[in-house]
């Protein structure tokens, strides 16, 4: 699909994903010209069944940019139960800590895609990708595989984890393979979810359970070595819930799977430097952790926000939007966040993930300290939602 009117852009944004888009929208409202290119048939695709977790934050951005309004059906996040393993040490996590404010909302991707659709101001080419890219002039040229040859001030990189326009740039990153997969689908269950997150530390990788819109639906990312995710996803649909109800243990009662099993290999990612000259990397295509606290896509909606609000005002100022000095100031926004974010879940990961007996010893001292220190949990709390300093 080609719908293009010129070939020039203040922005080209390579990806039409969730942040790709959002971004679009974002830069579009602003009186920005945009150009989305996108490599599959369609921008937004492969949603189905497909489940995203947003932070307060996330959901506050996704407000300022008009893709988020009360009819949009989400489940509030109330509660977060954290367990190590089958233990009884555990943390709860309560909204009333935080002025009694849902900690995040849970939503489909196809929900939160529809609303996306009725928001799009901008120019897109489909069943394309950038197969090369020169500076000169002032200008970043795009060659496109479909023939089109594009100019413009910025390029944006949101192609997400397998970024081939992140690849061939050769830029210094930091890789960690945890040699874990994580198994997604949803389901339906016979007892009411009371708007709770539950997440289970085990020695393989945590167990998660996310409520979904309704109560009686929710959405699972199970982490276990790669090689058994692989044979756990593969198994008869009877067994496969069999070792899915044992899981989830009696808290939702009976359960029913809904959706498409799938399973990803689980692997962090790190950008040293997020952008070169025109061209900036954002969303997962920069920095690709670990599912344990649901934050990936939250980090990368952190980014959008940033970079519309820094681009915006160089914008109206009449700056060339593509200065190296503009892109060190996206940098320098995201830096902390995104860095501390992909070593706290690593490291979480690690430790948890580990059946040593002084570790086990260490981490049930340590959520005993969390669960009596309303203080620290307050901390914790606000740093996931997003709404630390650290995020800002």
């Amino acid at each position: 699909m080609v719908d293009i009117v010129s070939n020039y852009y203040d922005v080209v944004i390579l990806g039409g994903g969730i942040n790709g888009v959002l971004c679009a929208i974002g830069l579009s409202h602003k009186d920005i010209s945009v150009l989305v290119v996108e490599e599959r048939d369609a921008i937004l695709d492969g949603n189905q069944g497909r489940v995203y977790a947003f932070s307060k934050r996330s959901k506050e951005i996704l407000e300022n940019f008009s893709v988020w309004n009360d009819g949009i059906r989400s489940s509030p996040i109330d509660h977060i139960m954290i367990y190590d393993g089958n233990s009884c040490s555990s943390v709860h996590y309560d909204r009333v800590l935080v002025d009694n404010q849902p900690m995040g909302y849970v939503v489909e991707a196809s929900e939160i895609a529809k609303f996306m659709h009725q928001k799009l101001n901008f120019d897109v080419i489909t069943s394309s990708s950038c197969k090369l890219f020169t500076v000169k002039d002032g200008f970043a040229e795009i060659y496109l595989s479909c023939g089109k040859k594009i100019y413009t001030k910025l390029i944006v990189c949101a192609e997400g984890k397998n970024s081939r326009f992140r690849n061939s740039l050769s830029l210094k990153t930091i890789n960690y393979a945890f040699g874990q997969g994580f198994i997604v689908c949803n389901i339906n269950h016979e007892k009411h979810h009371r708007n709770t997150a539950i997440e289970h530390f085990c020695i393989n990788g945590p167990f998660a359970i996310l409520p979904m819109y309704g109560g009686y639906s929710s959405s699972i990312v199970w982490t276990e070595k790669y090689e058994m995710a692989q044979l756990i996803q593969n198994l008869p649909i009877e067994e496969f819930t069999k070792l899915l109800q044992e899981k989830c243990s009696d808290f939702l009662g009976k359960i029913e799977v809904t959706s498409k099993i799938n399973c990803y290999k689980t692997s962090m990612s790190l950008l040293k430097k997020i952008f070169i000259n025109r061209a900036i990397i954002i969303g997962d295509a920069a920095h690709a952790i670990h599912p344990v606290a649901g934050q990936g896509l939250n980090l990368g909606i952190r980014d959008v926000g940033i970079l519309v609000e820094i681009i915006e005002k160089y914008h109206k100022l009449g700056s060339d939007i593509g200065q190296r000095f503009i892109l060190q100031e996206i940098d320098n926004r995201r830096l902390l966040d995104n860095v501390s974010m992909s070593f706290v879940c690593t490291g979480i990961n690690s430790i948890f993930s580990n059946d040593s007996a002084i570790l086990k010893v260490a981490r049930r001292a340590a959520m005993s300290v969390v669960e009596m220190s309303p203080t620290l949990k307050k901390i914790l709390m606000s740093h996931a939602m997003g709404i630390s300093s650290i995020c800002k």
